[in-house]
């Protein structure tokens, strides 16, 4: 298995061409965000030389964030787990177009193996596209001379960190699921995509609510839905977007009371969302794995 992960890390980030996938996606979130953040330096050149307070002020509002962690989640939650996901699904199917799986022993130790390491592969994938663009985020955010209101505890980044890398894991190892289940890639790449984007938290919450009329027969089960709905990897990283020091509040700072869904305390639900589903969409994966030929 560790020479599978070695092979899959030295084919995304090969250097000659820049043909590893790792320096494309890498290149492309450079690019984003250093547009984003010249639009913000252009906009403070410009509210020096005007004479309008309201210029400054904006500037101001678009550089000013509660917590380290808040500018992170409002600024990376976005992309990184889409780009990480679509890393994922485009190792995984570049495989079968090369030809590489068919190298494989035919034995079922093998092909359990490989499968496993794909699933640890996105979680590498992950880890590293998680630190690349927070790294850069913070640089830029010091490069054009943002602030914050108040810091993170060691423990609050510590958990929201942990948080993040798991569920934006978790999005990238059910994506897995969807290439291996029909190798088909734009099927793929939109499952891809409405993972991360919450489509399916925010179906779920829509049929939880929708419960009435033609749906009434939804009644009953709407608080299962609506637990289904806030146990889902792109909802716990959108419960990231306050920062770390929300996580270690009460659940009710993000679940209001007219919630019906089963909840717990928010630190530990987030971490427990990405390893639950990482675990899931391991099982499937290698659930396919064995009753499909490769």
């Amino acid at each position: 298995m560790l020479n599978l992960l070695k092979s899959d890390l030295y084919r995304i980030s090969r250097p000659l061409g820049l043909r590893g996938s790792l320096w494309q996606y890498g290149i492309a979130i450079v690019v984003v965000y250093v547009l984003i953040f010249l639009a913000l330096f252009m906009l403070g050149q410009s509210a020096l030389s005007s004479a309008f307070t309201t210029s400054t002020d904006l500037l101001k509002e678009f550089t000013t964030f509660a917590s380290p962690t808040q500018a992170l989640a409002s600024l990376t939650g976005g992309i990184v787990p889409l780009c990480a996901a679509f890393m994922s699904v485009e190792l995984a199917l570049a495989d079968f177009k090369q030809g590489f799986i068919r190298t494989l022993t035919s034995a079922r130790r093998g092909r359990q193996s490989y499968f496993a390491a794909k699933v640890i592969s996105a979680g590498v994938v992950s880890f590293v596209l998680i630190a690349f663009s927070s790294a850069l985020v913070l640089a830029l955010i010091a490069l054009v001379g943002g602030t914050y209101t108040q810091g993170d505890s060691l423990a609050s980044a510590a958990v929201w960190a942990l948080g993040y890398w798991l569920n934006t894991w978790a999005l990238s190892a059910l994506s897995l699921i969807l290439v291996y289940a029909t190798r088909i890639n734009p099927v793929s790449y939109i499952g891809a995509w409405c993972f991360c984007v919450s489509v399916v938290p925010q179906t779920l919450n829509g049929l939880a609510h929708s419960s009435g009329g033609l749906l009434r027969f939804l009644e009953p089960i709407a608080p299962l839905l609506e637990t289904l709905a806030a146990w889902i990897p792109s909802s716990a990283i959108s419960n990231l977007a306050e920062g770390g020091s929300r996580l270690l509040g009460s659940s009710i700072d993000i679940w209001d009371t007219t919630s019906r869904a089963l909840t717990i305390d928010p630190a530990a639900q987030t971490l427990l969302t990405g390893i639950i589903w990482i675990a899931l969409a391991a099982a499937a994966v290698l659930a396919i794995a064995r009753h499909r030929d490769v």
